[in-house]
């Protein structure tokens, strides 16, 4: 064009024009040339492409890479998203409701103007979750010593052991009601009250029990059972053979065979119902059995029992039946008739029994007394040596509790000694006099026990004006500890207590209120609270209710040094509810070592306060109360000890109840009263013992 226009000039306008259109189709046909590109396409696409969820629902999610704008749409109505539309790359939230049904499927959508991706969804059908099944052991420990209403859903399986359905229905009918059920699982057992009568679910039938909303509770003695549970509660799920645990009698007292099926060997009824039958229409009745080795026990029989007028088999041998509990006295229920059948060897004749469980004891030198445990089933006779020990009774055929009264020693210089005589002309004893020595020490000396080396005690420094002493018992035919503790001689208070705690200790006889001078300790050392203090509780550190075993070891724990001073609600308040928990930890372990203290003074309140005894003595009263406990459970972690320690104010609480909020590790107490507690445990036990604790595992 711009040569035309340099070598051509147009001579008139119609040149001109010309040109120009000629110029306009060039430029025309160059345009063709070259057409305009055609629009990218909009990609998309999705990662990952497939989701899952479980039967509970939840939230995923997936990524979206795209150059444009992308829309959403889902197939399935229990599926939602975070975001209906979105441009360019993105993050897409995929919400699925929970399922209750079967398996299912949906499909996500992601379109754009020119392609589209899905994303495909599953979710898991519903598994209705397997019950939480307990051991009966572990829903026994829920048990506080009071009514236990439990909340959490949680089952309990075993074998039915009873047969109490009425004889209608083709049951002994050998308990009070024909509503009872008794179930173990082998290791323990439970008794079930039921809301009606039993009528279907047999001996031998395993079930599985909901226990939501249940309670636990003992009624009038017995049993510990789930009271008022409905029959729909209870599944049977198949039978299994049973198969009794071999006890001896010793063993059967221990209490701690309550609701299982046992075997009690060498036994036979006494010789005073021989011949008689079961029982009678008029009342439930108790027949004592004894063994061979010593030890009574009551068979139950129902008044509706089916067989209560059979006659019991007089023969020795081994008797079946499911262990139970009526008050203090141990007692078997005949769950089918074969478990008398092996009644059938000779009667044993009980051997002559002539013996002590101790043969010696020191006491103070003031006036007192003290009881001697003599086993005999022969004519026997007693006779002091010395004219200020008086014995009494003097004789007697049978086992007794000789109580043995001195005055003081007129000496405070010298100890004496006197023996009580106890002799027998029964020819089946080889060993017709027996000899007790009393060692009197001089008034007002003091004289400490020997230090051992005891579980439960702590480490001990000699100091002035504090003493170790121990006192011994009688338990399972053999001469034990009862408790021992450190004492302040010029305060008049045990500083702290320490024992250990089995089960069988906590039942055998009545609570003796026997209060006293503690007969190792010279009497004004100690508080005479025959009464109580001025203003204060008598309150006990070794508690009565852990010694009921029998009437010598209850009677200790009613000695003036076993007794402090206590704010009167704190006593019948929350130091009751801890003495109750730990004796509710005895069905979760082996032996309980307990170390019970006291602190007269804090750095906030350096000084001591006194109460006043029935005489006008001082007697110092404790600023705060503690406990440490250490548990023993053969094949349990960390050698089967585990601790714990709580620390109390001696003060009112009101309604409070002991709680995780006044437990700490024994470390803790350790630190603030200055005393290193289990020095006799091996060292890698006790760190870890004293460390931490866990304190659901305490019921807390």
């Amino acid at each position: 064009m711009l040569f035309l226009r340099r070598r051509f000039k147009p001579a008139n306008m119609k040149q001109r024009i010309l040109l120009s259109l000629l110029a306009v189709a060039a430029f025309l046909v160059v345009s063709c040339d070259k057409p305009e590109p055609e629009p990218e396409p909009i990609r998309v696409s999705v990662s990952p492409s497939s989701i899952s969820f479980t039967s509970e629902g939840g939230t995923e999610s997936f990524s979206v890479s795209s150059n444009g704008l992308w829309y959403v749409r889902t197939e399935g109505s229990w599926i939602s998203t975070s975001t209906a539309s979105g441009s360019g790359n993105g993050t897409v939230q995929v919400i699925a409701a929970s399922n209750t049904g079967e398996s299912r499927t949906a499909t996500i959508h992601i379109e754009s103007a020119d392609n589209k991706a899905t994303v495909s969804v599953t979710q898991q059908a519903y598994v209705k979750p397997e019950p939480v099944v307990k051991s009966i052991k572990d829903i026994r420990a829920l048990y506080k010593g009071s009514d236990y209403k439990i909340t959490d859903d949680i089952y309990l399986e075993g074998a039915v052991l009873s047969d109490f359905r009425k004889k209608e229905d083709g049951g002994l009918h050998n308990y009070t009601s024909a509503k009872t059920l008794i179930v173990s699982d082998g290791e323990a057992g439970l008794m079930l009250r039921l809301t009606e009568d039993n009528k279907d679910i047999l001996r031998g039938q395993k079930v599985r029990v909901s226990l939501k909303n249940q309670t636990l509770s003992v009624y009038n003695g017995g049993p510990l059972q789930i009271s008022d549970l409905p029959r729909d509660r209870v599944t049977t799920t198949g039978t299994e053979t049973l198969v009794p645990r071999e006890v001896s009698v010793q063993e059967l007292l221990t209490g701690n065979y309550e609701c299982t099926y046992v075997a009690v060997k060498e036994v036979q009824v006494k010789a005073e119902y021989v011949g008689k039958p079961f029982g009678n229409a008029e009342n439930h009745t108790s027949i004592p059995f004894e063994g061979k080795s010593g030890g009574e026990f009551d068979l139950f029989t129902s008044k509706l029992a089916s067989f209560i007028n059979e006659t019991v088999p007089s023969g020795s041998g081994t008797l079946k039946g499911i262990a139970g509990v009526f008050g203090s006295r141990c007692q078997i229920y005949i769950s089918e008739k074969g478990d008398y059948a092996g009644l059938t060897g000779e009667r044993f004749a009980p051997g002559a029994r002539f013996s002590l469980a101790a043969t010696s004891r020191t006491v103070s030198g003031d006036a007192g007394s003290f009881g001697i445990t003599l086993a005999a089933n022969v004519a026997w006779k007693a006779t002091a040596s010395d004219a200020d020990f008086s014995v009494s009774p003097a004789s007697g055929t049978k086992d007794a509790t000789v109580t043995v009264t001195y005055k003081s020693n007129p000496s405070t210089a010298q100890s004496r000694v006197a023996r009580v005589i106890f002799t027998t002309e029964d020819a089946g004893v080889a060993q017709k006099e027996l000899t007790f020595t009393i060692t009197q020490l001089a008034l007002d000396q003091v004289v400490p026990s020997p230090v051992q080396a005891w579980t439960e005690l702590p480490a001990m420094q000699q100091a002035e004006g504090k003493a170790f002493f121990s006192h011994d018992m009688t338990y399972g035919g053999a001469t034990v500890r009862n408790y021992s503790f450190w004492y302040d001689l010029n305060n008049r208070v045990a500083l702290w207590v320490a024992y250990p705690l089995v089960k069988g200790h906590l039942s055998g006889v009545k609570r003796t209120d026997k209060w006293d001078y503690d007969p190792m300790v010279p009497h004004r050392y100690q508080g005479e609270v025959s009464y109580s203090y001025a203003g204060y509780d008598r309150g006990h550190q070794l508690p009565s209710a852990d010694r009921l075993c029998s009437a010598e070891a209850n009677e200790q724990t009613f000695y003036y040094t076993n007794i402090t001073p206590q704010n009167k609600n704190f006593n019948q308040g929350i130091w009751e509810t801890l003495e109750v928990l730990v004796r509710n930890q005895l069905s979760a372990c082996d032996t309980m070592f307990v170390v019970t203290g006291c602190v007269l003074s804090t750095d906030e309140n350096p000084t001591v306060v006194y109460a006043k005894d029935t005489q006008g003595k001082d007697v110092a009263v404790p600023q705060i109360y503690y406990k440490v406990l250490l548990r023993y459970k053969a094949g349990a972690a960390n050698g089967g000890y585990s601790g714990i320690g709580f620390w109390l104010e001696n003060r009112s609480y009101g309604s409070e109840v002991i709680s995780r909020s006044h437990a700490c590790t024994i470390d803790q107490i350790e630190g603030r009263v200055g005393i290193d507690f289990f020095v006799n445990l091996k060292d890698e036990y006790e760190k870890e013992a004293e460390s931490k604790f866990d304190a659901g595992a305490w019921g807390l």
